[in-house]
């Protein structure tokens, strides 16, 4: 078994994506605490560049070997210790996975991620709140779209684009988005909490006022 280290910071929804993961796998792991607060997020552990030379989190270190950028870690977990389950090995499989990973990583970070990072005053990078929200609406309305008619977003079966597309999106009511309007994401989002393994979120920590229902 592989030995893994996370580094870690509670409130990071890229962070929480590789902890559910990991979670839901069943593996075991040492977290480190990063914190980085502020515009030049200078305070990051010695050497952590050859860790991840954009000086971004989360990294995994697996057996020494680091590997940054949510999306290489998941599938480098589901593909190490999850084997097909996960992560199809097939070109039409895996097609389809990846479009939900982009997903993931695009409209769901700018939009859904953004907001929730702007509501708290935790965003350095461009764009504005409403921007933010407009560019949620349009990954909601895909999700909305995709699992009005099946229960997962790939292969009728939980992979890692469930995973990568959860987080963030479970946050909408922390970055002042609704999720009322969107029936098929709220069934979704109950379904992979009752995964075997799932990992709770972290809780609310008030950033940004109260939540939205």
């Amino acid at each position: 078994m592989s030995v893994l280290t996370l580094y870690n910071r509670e409130r990071s929804g890229n962070c929480y994506k590789v902890r559910l993961m990991l979670s839901l796998l069943g593996l075991d792991y040492e977290k480190v605490a990063v914190h980085r607060e502020g515009k030049n997020r200078n305070n990051l552990p010695p050497g952590y560049d050859s860790l991840n030379p954009l000086r971004q989190l989360p990294v995994l270190v697996a057996d020494g070997k680091p590997y940054w950028g949510t999306i290489a870690i998941l599938v480098f977990l589901a593909r190490k210790h999850g084997g097909t389950a996960w992560l199809p090995d097939d070109a039409e499989g895996e097609g389809e996975v990846t479009q939900w990973l982009s997903l993931g990583q695009n409209e769901i970070f700018y939009g859904l991620g953004r907001a929730r990072s702007m509501r708290a005053n935790r965003w350095h990078g461009y764009g504005t709140l409403d921007e933010a929200h407009q560019i949620a609406a349009v990954a909601l309305r895909a999700l909305e779209g995709r699992l009005g008619e099946r229960d997962w977003l790939a292969l009728d079966r939980t992979t890692i684009a469930d995973v990568a597309c959860y987080s963030y999106t479970v946050f909408a009511p922390e970055g002042g988005i609704s999720l009322k309007p969107y029936p098929a994401v709220r069934a979704w989002l109950a379904r992979i909490q009752a995964l075997p393994g799932y990992l709770p979120t972290p809780p609310y920590d008030g950033a940004g006022g109260p939540l939205v229902e």
